[in-house]
């Protein structure tokens, strides 16, 4: 008896197909892969090599669907997964499964409004603009990190609001795992304060640099430590004004394996998300909040819409205006002179870090996302 039942689960479990050219160890993808997991989900990869050629790469996952394909309940296209919707949703049409597009973010938006790489107006924008709403609007189900993103694709990309579901970047279990082991802070300085992450506009990294020079001039190279690690666009312009302004109490580190990343950012007193002033940043909680506040580390970052949905200021992040350096600064002297505040919040904000962003509860959200997309074509899926 015990066999039959649990034959009878395993052909009921739900089987998921993670779609595209996507990166496997990207954060995202990672939480994801563990949250479906955590609610009993089949989660298959029907993956391509991300340089492939178009040709080449629409090729790789038509074989990957032959192989792999058959029994699935949903195709899910994975973070940045623009170009693999189109493919994902005709696949979708003929197997008669849905397809649930986590785009992220928008590339036009992030393209000509974050980055400045593309000019306003231009054909290459256009371009950009027609695939984020093309793949949007192809996919059955939409997921968003926050709902100042979901107000953004329903305005600027005409996506429906009854086709999204709101799924929080979150944090990995091991993240989580190593925050419930971390030891309390030793007091007295050097405060360590570390950043984590891509030197992207939207982080902000200017302001980072002129708190790091208002509180070495203010209390001396030894009060705190600034340990910036990752690299990317911003990167040398950070070296540049580091080296300018002889700043001895930052360390710039270079990129880091993500277990190392994630031991250096669990070490710290203090941990900065964002600062940018663009209006992308306003509208998102990026991968190394969740992740600093699974670890229970005291977090600052910028104050924005998204953020107030999942933390409350004061009580689990210090917040402040985006790209003010000199109010960065005095928050990080105010959260130095109080340990017991420090960990409080560190507390705190890992609580509310697990409500909002634990793998299993992700999880949940999709199986969510997924059924309701379900629901939204059974007209045209045959059982």
């Amino acid at each position: 008896m015990r066999r039959r039942a649990g034959a009878s689960r395993r052909a009921t479990a739900v089987r998921i197909a993670f779609f595209g050219s996507y990166d496997p160890a990207y954060p995202r993808v990672r939480v994801f892969r563990e949250g479906l997991e955590a609610r009993g989900v089949e989660v298959r990869d029907l993956h391509a090599a991300p340089r492939l050629a178009p040709v080449l790469r629409a090729a790789a996952l038509c074989g990957a669907w032959m192989a792999r394909g058959k029994g699935l309940d949903a195709l899910l296209v994975p973070a940045f997964g623009h170009r693999d919707v189109a493919l994902a949703s005709l696949l979708g049409r003929l197997a008669g499964i849905p397809v649930v597009f986590d785009p992220l973010v928008s590339r036009w938006d992030t393209q000509v409004g974050d980055l400045g790489r593309v000019r306003a107006g231009s054909v290459s924008a256009a371009r950009m603009r027609w695939s984020d709403r093309a793949s949007m609007r192809l996919a059955d189900g939409l997921l968003c990190d926050t709902w100042e993103h979901a107000d953004f694709f329903t305005t600027a990309m005409g996506v429906p609001r009854r086709k999204m579901t709101r799924v929080p970047v979150g944090a990995d279990a091991e993240t989580f795992a190593r925050g419930a082991g971390r030891p309390p802070r030793a007091e007295g300085p050097p405060l360590d304060v570390v950043y984590v992450g891509g030197f992207l506009p939207l982080h902000g990294l200017p302001a980072i640099v002129e708190a790091a020079a208002i509180v070495e001039a203010r209390r001396g190279p030894g009060f705190a430590r600034f340990t910036l690690l990752g690299g990317g666009m911003l990167a040398h312009r950070v070296a540049r004004d580091v080296a300018s302004l002889g700043l001895r109490s930052v360390r710039l580190v270079g990129r880091k394996p993500y277990s190392e990343a994630m031991e250096l950012l669990a070490g710290a007193d203090l941990a900065l998300g964002i600062f940018g002033v663009t209006e992308k940043a306003a509208r998102v909680v990026p991968h190394k909040v969740f992740q600093a506040l699974a670890l229970g580390v005291p977090t600052i970052t910028r104050r924005s819409p998204a953020i107030a949905e999942f933390f409350r200021e004061g009580e689990h992040v210090t917040l402040v205006p985006p790209g003010d350096g000199a109010a960065l600064a005095a928050a990080i002297e105010v959260l130095a002179a109080d340990p017991e505040r420090r960990e409080r919040m560190g507390r705190a904000g890992r609580e509310a870090a697990r409500e909002a962003g634990e793998p299993s509860r992700l999880g949940s959200l999709l199986v969510d996302a997924v059924t309701r997309a379900r629901d939204a074509t059974a007209p045209r899926i045959s059982r």
